[in-house]
């Protein structure tokens, strides 16, 4: 976890300080799985991983919102507030990428449901729109 925590923090350095300057958070649930060589790691280390992400993440300006683990699947759920820059987020994915610790990897961008409530109220305009082309 220790790689996870360098390579987000040397890939994602140079654009902290404009993160870090945006006040909307962005929401997210990242989906890992990790290799035999995670495994190995965790089993020779056990211990909270939640707590070496959170440093992480709130070092980078976020915040970890949770870190649960899928009892039966093995793979990591965790959901992050990260700062309304698109660059930023795209860096904070990638740089896990690298780690060489993951088999699978997903982000997903998640949406309150007030939020959704007023995507849906612009269906309407949206179709307006399609239907003029």
């Amino acid at each position: 976890m220790n790689r996870f925590l360098l390579s987000t923090s040397l890939c994602a350095s140079a654009t902290v300080a404009a993160a870090q300057d945006t006040n909307d958070m962005r929401t997210f649930l990242f989906i890992g799985a990790s290799n035999s060589a995670a495994w190995e790691m965790q089993i020779a280390n056990p211990g909270d991983r939640a707590a070496s992400v959170k440093g992480g993440i709130e070092a980078l300006g976020g915040e970890l919102l949770s870190y649960y683990w899928g009892l039966g699947n093995g793979k990591n759920y965790i959901t992050v507030a990260l700062p309304d820059d698109a660059t930023f987020i795209q860096a904070f994915y990638v740089s896990r990428l690298g780690d060489g610790l993951l088999e699978e990897y997903q982000m997903i961008e998640l949406m309150s449901s007030a939020d959704m409530a007023e995507a849906l109220a612009r269906v309407p305009e949206i179709k307006a729109q399609d239907d003029l082309k």
